[in-house]
């Protein structure tokens, strides 16, 4: 791979990981606040999918690094690969009926459930029904 290449995926990686590492940031306060049961809670499935399969394409973005650097393979990338790609399928698996699960335990709790603006948007669950804007 020549140094124009290389500089190339080097780019596009750490952008890559910009990107996932803002996407964090705004999920992470998501997940808090289900947590801690505040009187404001935004979920969906798609939450915890890009919470729980968000190490398997960090980790790609990070050998994509080292290989361009390095120039060799990392010594334990098969196993690590193995384990992610086991954690992302599981919680592919496990995110909808999580899903349900949590809807079901915060109406039960006394969430009432704003009504949403499109069909793909998140579900806010409020505590107080006037914190629905």
């Amino acid at each position: 791979m020549d140094n124009k290449k290389r500089f190339i995926v080097i780019i596009s990686s750490l952008f890559l990981i910009l990107i996932m590492s803002l996407g964090m940031f705004f999920i992470f306060e998501d997940i808090i606040s289900i947590i801690k049961m505040g009187d404001e809670i935004i979920f969906s499935w798609k939450l915890f999918l890009f919470f729980f399969a968000s190490p398997l394409p960090f980790y790609m973005c990070v050998y994509a690094i080292y290989f361009c650097v390095t120039q060799k393979p990392a010594k334990i990338n098969n196993k690590i690969i193995k384990y992610l790609t086991i954690n992302f399928f599981v919680f592919l698996f496990f995110c909808f009926p999580l899903s349900w699960y949590l809807d079901s335990k915060l109406k039960m709790e006394g969430y009432f459930v704003c009504e949403k603006i499109s069909f793909s948007s998140p579900t806010k669950y409020v505590k107080y029904p006037n914190l629905c804007h």
